[in-house]
C-alpha cells in the first residue's frame, strides 16, 4: 500500500509543477485540465492502494501479487513525468 501512496503523492507533485508552469505561461485552460487529470489519477491510485491494504488486513494469509497493476502504475507515473518534462521545456 505504501508504494501506491508514494506514487499518488509523486503524481500530485508532478501535476502541481505542470499546473504552475502552465499558469505562468498564461495557459489557464491547460492548467485546469492538468490539475483535474492529475488529481483524479492521484486519487484513484491512492484509493487502489488503500483498498489493497484493507483487503490484506481481512485476508492476510494469501499473497497479493500484482505485476500487471504495478507495471501499469509505473507506466502512468513515467508518462506523467515525461509530460512534465516536455511541458517544462516547451513553456
Amino acid at each position: 500500500a505504501l508504494a501506491w501512496t508514494r506514487s499518488a503523492l509523486g503524481m500530485l507533485a508532478i501535476g502541481t509543477l505542470i499546473t504552475r508552469a502552465a499558469i505562468e505561461a498564461d495557459l489557464d485552460g491547460l492548467a485546469v485540465i492538468v490539475a483535474i487529470a492529475t488529481l483524479t489519477v492521484g486519487l484513484l491510485t491512492w484509493r487502489q492502494g488503500n483498498a489493497l491494504y484493507r483487503e490484506r488486513a481481512v485476508d492476510s494469509s494469501e499473497p497479493h501479487h500484482q505485476p500487471g497493476a504495478l507495471g501499469f502504475l509505473m507506466s502512468v507515473t513515467l508518462l506523467i513525468a515525461a509530460v512534465a518534462l516536455v511541458v517544462t521545456v516547451v513553456l
